[in-house]
């Protein structure tokens, strides 16, 4: 399964050095109880991001606009690539963190929390076959995953930018495990409401199914959001300015 590139439209890398917003509470990496400062100065930073700071690379979250993305078919009950234009992905500013650990030994950033409401609106493109039956269309699409459990553990590297240290991200592992996942594809088969209701039906009726099938999908679109957006902020902020 291969999932496209995600295209952001609303914000490029850049790597000149800048201070923290002085609305994102810092914490001193001395300090005895650092995870739990890290743990809440990202809490309280998360639904802020419902505006962008270009200062820090950071765009605005509610909605994230997204280019592009596809979806590949899977092995088993979703023999169709879906593929996705003009997207917008919200929800991602109520993400409820539990866990924001970094490791600086190991250069690893370990975080779990859920997203009580991810949603992706998009245009669609699909032609092939879901639960033995056919699909075809285009049209306005809507895929909602409730109470969506995320875990995720990145890998980093530490470069020296003008005498301060940045971060990368190299490698990460995502997991991904919602409570419901329901979808909405418009104007399926030309418009034919019958047929396209029906479709919906099933998918909606079969949505495990169906998402574990081409989870793999999701998990890469999450994947890389998560990855662009950490990259942008420590491409800007150093570990220097982010820490005391």
């Amino acid at each position: 399964m291969q999932t496209a590139p995600l295209v952001f439209l609303s914000f490029l890398a850049l790597t000149v050095a800048v201070k923290l917003p002085s609305n994102f509470q810092k914490c001193n990496r001395k300090q005895p109880d650092l995870k739990e400062c890290v743990l809440k100065a990202v809490q309280d930073a998360v639904p802020q991001l419902t505006r962008a700071y270009d200062e820090v690379n950071i765009p605005n979250v509610h909605p994230l606009e997204v280019a592009e993305a596809t979806i590949g078919a899977g092995s088993g009950s979703v023999a169709v690539e879906q593929k996705f234009k003009q997207c917008k992905l919200d929800g991602f500013h109520t993400m409820k963190i539990d866990k924001f650990e970094f490791d600086f030994e190991g250069k690893t950033l370990s975080v779990s929390g859920y997203f009580p409401e991810i949603k992706k609106e998009c245009q669609y493109e699909l032609d092939g076959k879901v639960l033995l039956l056919a699909v075809k269309g285009t049209g306005p699409s809507k895929v909602v995953l409730k109470n969506l459990k995320v875990t995720a553990l990145f890998n980093y590297e530490e470069k020296m930018k003008k005498g301060k240290t940045h971060i990368k991200i190299i490698s990460s592992k995502v997991n991904l495990d919602p409570e419901l996942v329901s979808y909405n594809f418009e104007n399926l088969f030309n418009g034919d409401k019958q047929l396209g209701d029906n479709i919906n039906r099933v998918i909606n009726d079969n949505w495990k199914e169906v998402f574990d099938d081409v989870k793999d999908g999701y998990v890469e679109v999450i994947n890389r959001i998560l990855v662009q957006l950490l990259n942008n902020f420590f491409s800007k902020v150093s570990l220097e300015e982010a820490f005391d």
